[in-house]
Parts: C-alpha cells; sequence; structure tokens
C-alpha cells in the first residue's frame, strides 16, 4: 500500500507552514529568519517547536497551528500531479508531522480528503518522524505487513521513517533529492508505472 508525506509532496504548503512559525514567534517576542526555519519542515510540529521556543513549546506550537488555519490555509494548493491519488490502489494513508486536525484540514482544502483513507498526524502517534512509530499505526490499522508499505515523500525524514520501519522510501524530488533515498521521481504520476500490492 501507498503511505504518502503530505506537506510537499502532495501538497504546496512548506513556505506558507514557515510564514505561520515566523509570525508565532514575532508574537512571543521572537526575531527568527526563515533559513532557519525551513530546514526544520518535516519534523513534528511539537519538536520543531521545542526546537525554537523551548520551555513554551506546547503554546508556540498551539499559536502556529491557529495562526495556519486562520491566515495561512488559504495559500496552500494540491500538487498537480496530487490527483495520481485518484488512480492508485485503495487504502492509502497520508503520514505527516503536522498536527493531525490541521493535516485534515488541508487535504479538504485541497481538495484530496476523499482519496484518503487515513490520516496520521505527527501529534498522534508516541513518536513522529523519523520514528518508523506512524508506519506501524498504518500497518496496525489496515493489517498490512510495514516491509509491503511504500512511502513517498520529499524529505529525509520521510525517507529514515520509512528505512527504520523496512518499508520501501520513494523520494518526490521536488526542490532537490532526498540524499537518504534508494529511488527518486521528479512526478507522483511516475507510481502509476511501478507494481506495488
Amino acid at each position: 500500500m501507498y503511505v504518502f508525506d503530505l506537506d510537499g509532496t502532495l501538497v504546496e504548503s512548506v513556505d506558507a507552514h514557515v510564514a505561520a512559525w515566523l509570525e508565532a514567534l514575532r508574537r512571543f517576542g521572537v526575531e527568527v529568519r526563515y533559513e532557519e526555519v525551513r530546514p526544520l519542515m518535516g519534523l513534528p510540529a511539537r519538536d520543531i517547536a521545542d526546537r525554537l521556543l523551548p520551555g513554551r513549546a506546547a503554546e508556540l506550537a498551539a499559536l502556529k497551528n491557529r495562526l495556519f488555519l486562520e491566515k495561512y490555509l488559504a495559500l496552500v494548493r494540491p500538487y498537480e500531479d496530487a490527483e495520481v491519488l485518484r488512480h492508485l490502489p485503495r487504502p492509502i494513508a497520508v503520514v505527516t508531522s503536522s498536527s493531525g486536525y490541521v493535516a485534515r484540514r488541508v487535504l479538504e482544502a485541497a481538495g484530496l480528503a476523499s482519496s484518503v483513507d487515513l490520516v496520521v498526524g505527527g501529534d498522534e502517534v508516541p513518536r513522529g518522524k523519523p520514528a518508523p512509530d506512524p508506519l506501524y499505526v498504518v500497518g496496525r490499522r489496515f493489517s498490512v505487513d510495514v516491509r509491503d508499505v511504500v512511502v513517498i515523500g520529499d524529505s529525509d525524514y520521510d525517507m529514515e521513517m520509512a528505512e527504520r520501519a523496512g518499508a520501501v522510501g520513494i523520494c518526490i524530488a521536488r526542490r532537490s533529492p532526498c540524499n537518504k533515498a534508494k529511488k527518486i521521481i521528479t512526478s507522483l504520476r511516475q507510481l502509476l508505472d511501478l507494481v506495488v500490492t
């Protein structure tokens, strides 16, 4: 079965998330540059918040999520090739570092929710990416051996999660290839040429 990352893989949303983090930090009186936050994308929101504002991470993450949904969700767009979800065998899961409720709103806004059978947010597992925990949740839910799962993502966090679970990792090179990828594609449509059980 297929498991997709969300931000940067199915939807163009990374800059919107970064902007929400930067605004949330400013409201806490902290000035941080885009270049300092962008590399953290792909980690669970709680881990990002802890790195950016230790001691007030929970407050920061909550504010960031609220700002993202109120002000930045409108900027999110599905990638054109995300329509491939309608042509792939089901079930399909999304595993994201974003909070689960934020991810579900993003999928709805992008018109992709009906093509996804399960969303696992970074706040819905004991350990988020790059730990393998989210894939174990998917495997249990659908009674699938995680070694039969194909993970498609745009970051080394996705590839490391796949490797640690024994799954197959495929990098969608939107900006640049993942360093830890065993296979790289440039369009999600290339998945239609792969045989996956």
